[in-house]
């Protein structure tokens, strides 16, 4: 195992140990961040398939009331009331953090209703296919910021992940082995002197 090229000294000693559980206290941090970004993750992915779902089946109404639509009012007449419709959509887009990771909110505002196209010219489901339209944008707001959320917050369990590998394989492995090496060293030095001790005492009780 590969070691730290430092002295072994009783102060290096107890450096490592101090450092050695900042970096295991580190990795259990890392390790509960893990799982709150996973659980959060999982929550968006359900939630996304809840949106997708949604949202196929609101554009499926709309575009078989714009289907209804041209047959009954003709293209010319779909597409001048498309034409005429007030589009402006006001977009608010907010921000949280979890985990230190930055996630979007984002909602829209829309217009009342009001026809800006001339009513006898088209049937009631002009209005259908206009509000549906509306909803369906708020529901693509919705889904982008699952999306976007989830995107950011799987790059940074993956940045996770990495980091408590490099704890987990490279860095405590080699601190501890430097510690443990450090020990053995400092304990063979106090046998040696322990020894010299003895025979030191063993020489003056001779001599006397």
């Amino acid at each position: 195992m590969e070691r730290l090229p430092i002295p072994a000294t009783k102060s290096n000693a107890i450096r490592l140990k101090d450092e050695l559980a900042l970096a295991r206290d580190g990795r259990q941090l890392l390790d509960q961040k893990k799982d709150i970004l996973i659980n959060h993750i999982n929550l968006l992915t359900g939630r996304a398939d809840r949106i997708r779902k949604q949202l196929d089946s609101t554009l499926a109404q709309a575009y078989e009331q714009l289907r209804l639509a041209l047959i009954e009012s003709g293209r010319n007449r779909v597409e001048a009331a498309g034409l005429a419709m007030d589009a402006r959509l006001e977009v608010t887009i907010r921000e949280r953090s979890l985990m230190g990771v930055v996630l979007p909110l984002v909602s829209i505002s829309r217009p009342k209703f009001r026809p800006e196209y001339a009513l006898y010219e088209t049937t009631e489901r002009m209005d259908w296919v206009r509000h549906i339209i509306l909803s369906a944008t708020e529901t693509i707001a919705e889904l982008a910021e699952v999306e976007v959320g989830l995107k950011r917050l799987m790059e940074e369990t993956k940045r996770t992940l990495k980091r408590i590998n490099a704890l987990s394989y490279i860095y405590i492995p080699i601190y501890e082995a430097t510690l443990k090496s450090i020990e053995e060293r400092l304990e063979e030095k106090e046998r040696e002197a322990l020894f010299q001790l003895k025979r030191v005492k063993g020489k003056t009780e001779k001599t006397l």
